[in-house]
């Protein structure tokens, strides 16, 4: 009475079968170790491109933006945290499920870092603070730390390690925390030879200390010797993409980056901007900075984190490129970064007052979110 389904054709039941094709793309071989990364599936969030990646620091500023990037493409990201899974629990989105993975870590326990880089041919190192805490202390963090961290991925096999630092991190630095940061890139390239590191000028975006600080505080912002502090503001998304970068191309190995903008702005050009965008006076207060020093101290006592004296060292401090020829740039990663003009107004645009927030995003002559074309060289780039 019924037809049996085993005697149908397959054929006829089954749509065609368009078989995936393996190409050059889908294979990684590191250098360091000989190490053969196979992706499976298509490209992209859905698929796993074969690699796996531990970013420490991964709930900072920087860190939400390398996550994603790594997530986006398919690579199965390692998010220690330290503290409550909430501090990285908005990471988990950013990937397919099961593709972002945390995991509880101390700083201080070899054993636990060992977990976190076990089954991970990529270390990423974002971790880092400006001020003390009673739980860390500059050295503990950026120097032991940063050591730790090394030897583990070292013995672990780790193929690549990308560890960040500030451009102005030098052992003659008036600053205790970049003093210590430049103690620590040397520990690091000491226990892990063929290390990157990244050092990176004052950053910008969402969630950023620069133009947010201007913004909530346009009624009183504080500044010492009259903002003429020397900044180079590079956006995050540039050194996430930067980084991104780095740990794909393997000619990379062992080279020193800093990221920085090829113009150069003051403290006060900034807030100067800021006013200009936002259609209101910003309220600039000039303070001695060794009596903003004494405030920050007796602001350091309180039992939450305001602010502190390392902070306010960190005011006076320019951001000063290497003229080493050796270290690499934006350029030579083929990447053009953001200008600050064009791309500041997203970032602070709700700190508007009312009656301008039906204002165009972008001022009368400037297109804010179209990115000149990439440079080819450093002469492209004009300062």
């Amino acid at each position: 009475m019924f037809a049996n389904p085993l005697n149908r054709s397959i054929k006829g039941l089954s749509a065609p079968v368009t078989l995936a094709r393996r190409g050059k793309a889908d294979v990684v071989i590191r250098k360091t170790t000989g190490q053969v990364l196979v992706g499976r599936g298509t490209y992209g969030r859905q698929s796993w491109n074969g690699q796996t990646a531990t970013v420490f620091g991964c709930s900072g500023f920087l860190g939400r933006y390398i996550v994603a990037r790594l997530a986006r493409e398919g690579t199965k990201v390692i998010v220690p945290y330290r503290g409550l899974e909430e501090y990285v629990r908005h990471l988990r989105p950013t990937g397919d499920l099961g593709m972002v993975i945390p995991m509880e870590f101390d700083l201080r326990n070899s054993k636990q870092i060992e977990e976190c880089v076990r089954y991970s041919d990529v270390v990423i190192n974002l971790i880092g603070r400006n001020y003390e805490t009673k739980n860390f202390s500059f050295d503990q963090v950026h120097i032991e730390g940063a050591q730790r961290i090394a030897d583990v991925s070292r013995e672990a096999g780790v193929s690549r390690l990308i560890h960040m630092s500030s451009i102005n991190a030098k052992s003659n630095a008036h600053s205790q925390a970049l003093v210590s940061k430049a103690f620590g890139e040397q520990r690091v390239r000491e226990h892990f030879p063929g290390a990157n590191i990244v050092r990176s000028a004052t950053m910008y975006g969402y969630e950023d200390e620069l133009l947010n600080n201007i913004g909530r505080f346009k009624h009183f912002y504080m500044t010492v010797n009259h903002a003429q502090q020397k900044l180079r503001p590079v956006c995050v998304s540039d050194v996430a993409h930067a980084i991104g970068i780095i740990r794909d191309n393997e000619d990379t190995v062992g080279q020193t980056f800093e990221l920085y903008n090829p113009k150069e702005y003051s403290r006060k050009d900034v807030v100067e901007l800021a006013q200009f965008l936002l259609h209101e006076k910003i309220w600039q207060v000039n303070v001695p900075p060794r009596l903003l020093r004494l405030a920050a101290q007796v602001a350091n006592a309180l039992p939450f984190h305001y602010t502190s004296h390392h902070e306010v060292d960190l005011m006076s401090i320019d951001d000063v490129p290497s003229k080493d020829p050796s270290i690499q740039t934006f350029a030579d990663l083929g990447i053009q970064p953001h200008t600050l003009e064009l791309a500041a107004l997203q970032y602070i645009r709700h700190y508007r007052p009312p009656q301008h927030e039906e204002d165009p995003m972008e001022p009368k002559g400037y297109k804010a979110f179209r990115k000149p074309p990439v440079p080819v060289s450093n002469r492209d780039i004009v300062v």
